[in-house]
């Protein structure tokens, strides 16, 4: 067997949880292995029990295990939260207080992670101290941590995180066991990207040249990366006073010609549905990140959940196709967000990028060849190819065959472009004749119609003839094809249907796949099993059962595999 080794560095908000389990992130990388990495936070500015936890293996890894083999407590009040999910070989690095060692389980090692950090120069890098006991444990030499600080650390602050990996390091020799020692490997290049980021980089790859939008978990880290990368490369980023004014302000954007977008949650999105339903009636291309997490109302903000299926696909008044994706992993993030950008404007529809704070804050090693710079299609009409009347009118609602009118801007040289939040006529003015508002939601249905023909079909691993199906759509995919391989070793033939697209949905392919199985289950983030619903309604087929957690908290392959054993 392979190695499979899962470290966890817990600790409270302010103590730089974060920062050592990303330093881990970039060891096993140096040191040629892949890793997952995944965090667990409250929404508190200080203290709290966050976690940062990373899995290394010698293969590419996209899902998590709940024991851990190495836990660096940087808080000795979280011992008692911590041993239980500790495998029994593992160990715990943590600095007890005079006295508290030898009472505490024999997991526990007693480090001195606050006199080394003092001795370094600074009381805040006992998270590095202890990053260089856990980088010894794993056998990753000094001179590969002192590398991979120089990527994070400048000038003075880096010689004293020198200092404290390296005492860390030194002391760990002959005090922490061998037995998680990582084979050496050779070095490969590899992207080390968070699914946030990596939607980031598909929306600007896509055109992205406006992005607005009022911060809200798991949202922020999508406007944070646009506010960061996207400037330099003529990206006009605004924060909005709320998110009714962020998404009217990208629709305004789009309006000028640009390809725009917003990043929000749950909440947010609910105050942006008015303004959803305008683009709708204006055809105007936008597209939406919608984070989700745990309602309603505030719920959850830190946690994940999938409980904004149902919601995203009736969001607005009135009839209007949209278009709405939902990315597996950070490499999907980037491809479907560059798509988002694409196909909202060639269809001009309003389209929804549906992740969850689960990918939003995985992190993972990527081949950069997965990220690739992608062709951008520009769909804006000029000169004769802007229609008009018979008066020289533009006709920027004109009733083409497919729905999708010939889009100018303003700027065109001798045209008006008219809009109009109400019904409206070709030109784009108001109207309420009854014949041209058959005509128009006519036009928009057709719209519809022809963005259902691309649809992005579901994605089928496993054997055609298996025993069970399991079926989930977002972030559940990397979980859903490990449970997968754990119930074939175990003799339960399993494949695994995953959905990125969810509208206009694979109603089709879906029914097609289903016919080839006894037995089927969505396996969802919420509690109703929105999904199970959406294709009973969609291809009028029932599923077997649903396999749901909505504690706050992602999937493991184990508990997944566990469940299929107890359902099928």
């Amino acid at each position: 067997m392979g190695i499979d080794v899962n470290i966890r560095i817990m600790g409270g908000a302010g103590q730089g949880v974060h920062t050592a389990g990303g330093l881990l992130c970039r060891l096993a990388v140096a040191g040629g292995h892949h890793f997952h990495a995944t965090q667990d936070y409250m929404s508190r500015i200080r203290g709290g029990r966050n976690s940062y936890s990373v899995r290394i293996r010698e293969i590419p890894v996209r899902a998590g295990r709940p024991q851990a083999d190495i836990v660096l407590s940087l808080d000795p009040g979280h011992l008692p939260h911590i041993l239980s999910s500790v495998s029994p070989a593992g160990i715990v690095v943590c600095d007890l207080p005079a006295g508290e060692a030898g009472s505490a389980d024999s997991r526990v090692i007693a480090a001195p992670l606050k006199e080394f950090s003092a001795s370094a120069g600074s009381p805040i890098l006992a998270n590095i101290v202890g990053a260089g006991i856990v980088a010894r444990a794993l056998g990753i030499p000094p001179e590969t941590v002192d590398r991979v600080l120089t990527l994070e650390f400048k000038g003075d602050f880096l010689e004293k995180n020198r200092v404290a990996a390296r005492l860390g390091a030194e002391w760990a020799q002959g005090r922490v066991p061998d037995s998680f020692r990582l084979p050496e490997r050779a070095f490969r290049a590899r992207m080390i990207l968070a699914g946030n980021e990596a939607l980031v980089l598909g929306a600007i790859a896509g055109g992205c040249k406006f992005a607005v939008g009022y911060p809200m978990t798991p949202g922020s880290g999508i406007l944070l990366g646009l506010s960061a990368d996207g400037p330099p490369l003529g990206l006009v980023f605004e924060q909005a006073e709320d998110e009714i004014a962020a998404l009217n302000m990208a629709i305004g954007a789009s309006y000028a010609g640009a390809r725009a977008m917003v990043a929000t949650s749950g909440g947010g999105f609910a105050l942006m549905v008015e303004a959803l339903s305008l683009a709708g009636m204006l055809e105007a291309p936008v597209v939406v990140a919608l984070g989700m997490r745990p309602g309603p109302a505030t719920g959850m903000p830190t946690r994940t959940g999938q409980e904004e299926l149902a919601f995203v696909l009736s969001a607005g008044h009135g009839e209007f196709p949209r278009l709405v994706l939902s990315p597996g992993s950070v490499e999907e993030a980037y491809a479907l967000a560059h798509h988002a950008m694409e196909m909202s404007e060639a269809y001009q529809v309003p389209c929804i990028l549906l992740t969850d704070q689960y990918l939003a804050d995985t992190v993972v090693d990527a081949d950069p060849g997965d990220f690739p710079a992608l062709p951008v299609n520009r769909r804006i009409v000029h000169g004769n190819d802007v229609p008009r009347d018979a008066k020289g009118r533009y006709l920027r609602h004109a009733f083409a065959g497919d729905g999708v009118s010939p889009m100018a801007v303003p700027g065109e040289p001798g045209i008006t472009v008219v809009v109009d939040s109400d019904e409206h006529t070709e030109d784009g003015h108001l109207t309420e004749d009854h014949a041209v508002r058959i005509a128009m939601v006519e036009k928009r249905i057709r719209k519809g119609e022809a963005l259902e023909m691309e649809t992005l079909p579901p994605l089928l691993s496993g054997p055609p003839d298996g025993e069970v199906l399991l079926i989930g759509f977002g972030s559940t995919k990397g979980v859903i094809a490990e449970a997968r391989e754990i119930l074939s070793a175990g003799g339960v033939s399993a494949a695994a249907v995953h959905l990125r697209q969810v509208a206009p949905f694979p109603a089709r392919a879906v029914s097609e796949i289903l016919d080839r199985y006894r037995t089927a289950f969505t396996v969802e983030n919420n509690r109703t099993g929105q999904l199970a619903r959406l294709i009973r309604a969609e291809t009028g087929r029932e599923v077997s059962g649903t396999i749901s957690r909505f504690d706050g908290l992602p999937f493991t392959p184990e508990e997944l595999a566990r469940g299929v054993k107890e359902r099928r």
